[in-house]
């Protein structure tokens, strides 16, 4: 019975760390230290693998499975996803760089045809 408290209890923990993480996704509010997140994906992990040992059974074993495959899904992605800001970046102010890129409807954009104009340029990349 202890292991389906294990299983359970890897599943309440990994909700609740992921649903403050993509809480805090939407307001564009991602923290610097992703500790605490990292430590409550670990503590999933540990748990659920845990409960896995014990042989739950499907009551257990089910959320378990769940939490387990979640936590580590996370606290592999948060690992490769490091990002570097290089040294070169762009202030607010400076002046735009030549570059190209397709945009949303497939057509090639020129950075050029912005000259003379203020404009703000928003890069996006997920941190999950």
């Amino acid at each position: 019975m202890t292991d389906t408290y294990l299983g359970f209890a890897c599943l309440v923990v990994v909700a609740i760390s992921l649903a403050l993480w993509f809480r805090a996704l939407g307001r564009l509010a991602i923290p610097e230290n992703r500790s605490i997140y990292v430590a409550a994906w670990a503590v999933a992990a540990g748990l659920g693998v845990a409960a896995l040992l014990g042989e739950p059974g499907w009551l257990g074993g089910v959320p378990a499975g769940i939490g387990t495959f979640l936590s580590v899904f996370f606290l592999f992605t948060v690992a490769v996803s490091r990002q570097k800001v290089g040294d070169e970046s762009i202030q607010v102010g400076d002046t735009i760089p030549h570059f190209t890129a397709t945009d949303e409807n497939g057509e090639i954009f020129d950075s050029q045809n912005l000259a003379g104009q203020p404009v703000l340029i928003k890069f996006f990349r997920g941190h999950w």
